[in-house]
């Protein structure tokens, strides 16, 4: 009985091999691009034709290769980057399989020239269907040039499931910013059709960034550098603000080395919180160093994903140090309040419990104006005019046009950042002469004794009557009278909402009872309460964005209305 198992053909077999390592033109372009790099390159040059499809070439003048080492480079399994099992576990190289050249020269036809800074000569060798077809001598520089044509001419099947000529283009070139990024010191020339389209000049990271985002992209990225033992974490993200819809100009690398990964991806997002929508997408380019024996980038054929030995320590110093770098001020506008008009210097109204300087009172639903705490210098005889819009907006001129505040999202930041502080000591409370009785479904029972230690450290005091029935007592000075068995209410749904926005149960509360107990769109106010609203709003740590991450201010400059009149 003849046997049904048998050893594969060696052309099946590279075949086989360049279906997992050579999925598109982009593939080729990555593999050729590390390979220059591995050698040492200083500047390496990249021509692309019909999409990757009739021609891959990249140039590099790096180590180059001996006509003994150019005839091994295109076997399997054969590599000059590892020599022994411990060598794999501290990869410092792109590739160590030794499986591109073979595959690629398995799927089209290839030609290296390539020369040694000791030999004569360069040696060009040809590679059609897997197999060296001849190999000469010829005059060239140091280096090599690899030249693939005719990509999956022999592999019809695979040839048939590309995409259109610009859609493999776009894919190639995403390629070339991915190395290029990561190399900022190595020169990095694109050629298409062989026409130059892109030169990047070696520089420092922050050079190559803005070189590839453009400078408009690039201005609004925040720059940030953390680390922690041997794991260095550095970068750049955008502003708050300033998101997408898409996930075009995500960049994560480790060890210079492009990756994809859920655990940072998640890491980065935590790190935004609420700042974002649902539906939108920072964009950053984000560097890690770690040593190598602590990352294993040996689990993906194309070695676009691995594994770090303490996945939970990196995906904290990433969020912390990207959290951190969102909140300083280079990740939110500079606005500076232009004079225009007299000096407010009106005392401030008396409220039945006066209020800590620089708090917020909500007696009368609004904020309390207190002149000691007021942004503008006594020595200046004049301050911001400020307009109401719509009973909803804040309106007043800045050096380079005009603000708009959003005067709920404004109160709703100011009361979410004073509940936050109640975390170092327990906020001011005013006792209720006539304590109110509040009745709560069964399961609003329960989310409440979850959070009534927190709701107690803001300023609330709320007793168990039995039976489904609670007394408030006492609650925070910002409330407004009458309100107060309405506001426990909205707190708990505002809470059962949006709790999973939050990274932990202490901001989410805080959250719900500033949303709820902030002035409201269509409140009047004057112009002593606009002033301390936005005096105080300043003072907070992150005034542009409310605790759900939608905008406070917005600014329109005057080149956008000078272009809107026609000017």
């Amino acid at each position: 009985m003849n046997p049904k198992i048998k050893k594969l053909p060696e052309i099946l077999m590279k075949r086989i091999a360049a279906g997992e390592v050579v999925e598109r033109p982009a593939s080729v372009v990555k593999e050729l691009l590390e390979n220059a790099l591995d050698a040492g390159a200083t500047a390496v040059r990249l021509w692309i034709a019909d999409g990757g499809m009739e021609l891959i070439r990249v140039a590099d003048d790096g180590e180059g290769m001996t006509e003994q080492d150019a005839g091994l480079c295109c076997e399997r399994h054969a590599t000059s980057k590892i020599t022994s099992p411990e060598d794999l576990e501290a990869i410092q190289t792109f590739g160590f399989r030794g499986e591109a050249l073979a595959s690629i020269g398995s799927v089209a036809r290839m030609e290296i020239v390539t020369r040694t800074e000791e030999d004569p000569e360069a040696t060009r060798i040809h590679i059609e269907d897997g197999r060296v077809t001849s190999v000469e001598k010829t005059a060239g520089t140091r280096g090599t040039l690899v030249s693939v044509r005719n990509l999956f001419y022999n592999v019809p099947a695979r040839k048939k499931f590309q995409k259109s000529p610009g859609n493999e283009f776009r894919h190639c070139v995403l390629a070339f910013k991915r190395m290029a990024l990561s190399h900022p010191a190595v020169r990095f020339t694109l050629f298409v059709q062989d026409e130059k389209t892109m030169d990047l000049a070696p520089g420092t990271e922050e050079e190559r960034v803005r070189s590839l985002l453009g400078d408009a992209r690039s201005h609004h990225l925040v720059s940030f550098n953390r680390e922690s033992g041997t794991l260095k974490c550095r970068g750049f993200v955008s502003r708050p603000g300033e998101a997408r819809r898409t996930r075009d100009d995500q960049y994560l690398f480790v060890n210079r080395r492009y990756i994809q990964s859920r655990n940072l991806m998640h890491a980065v997002l935590s790190a935004y919180g609420p700042r974002l929508d649902k539906s939108e997408y920072p964009f950053y380019v984000l560097f890690l160093e770690t040593d190598p024996r602590d990352v294993d980038v040996n689990v993906h054929p194309t070695k676009i994903e691995v594994r770090f030995s303490d996945e939970r320590f990196i995906h904290d110093l990433v969020y912390r140090g990207i959290r951190d770098a969102l909140k300083s001020p280079p990740a939110v506008p500079q606005l500076f309040l232009v004079p225009g008009g007299k000096r407010l210097n009106v005392p401030p109204p008396v409220s039945r419990n006066e209020p800590p300087d620089g708090q917020l009172s909500l007696e009368v639903q609004r904020p309390l104006f207190n002149i000691d705490t007021t942004i503008y210098p006594a020595a200046e005889p004049t301050a911001p005019v400020f307009w109401q819009v719509h009973n909803r907006y804040i309106l007043s001129q800045i050096k380079s046009g005009l603000t708009l505040i959003d005067q709920h999202a404004a109160h709703e930041r100011i009361l979410f950042e004073k509940a936050l502080a109640a975390r170092k000591g327990p906020a001011h409370s005013q006792q209720m002469l006539f304590p109110q009785t509040v009745r709560v479904e069964p399961e609003d029972f329960a989310v409440l004794t979850e959070i009534l230690p927190y709701l107690e450290r803001i300023g609330f005091s709320v007793k168990d009557f039995g039976n489904g029935a609670l007394v408030i007592e006492a609650v925070p000075v910002d409330v407004k009278t009458g309100m107060e068995r309405e506001l426990l209410q909205d707190i708990l749904d505002e809470y059962k909402e949006t709790r999973k926005e939050f990274s932990d149960i202490w901001e989410s509360v805080a959250a719900a009872y500033a949303c709820r107990s902030a002035i409201k769109s269509g409140d009047k106010l004057t112009l002593m309460e606009m002033a301390s609203l936005v005096d105080q709003l300043f003072a907070a740590d992150e005034p542009y964005f409310c605790p759900h991450g939608r905008p406070v201010v917005v600014t329109v400059n005057l080149e956008e209305l000078d272009r809107r009149f026609g000017r």
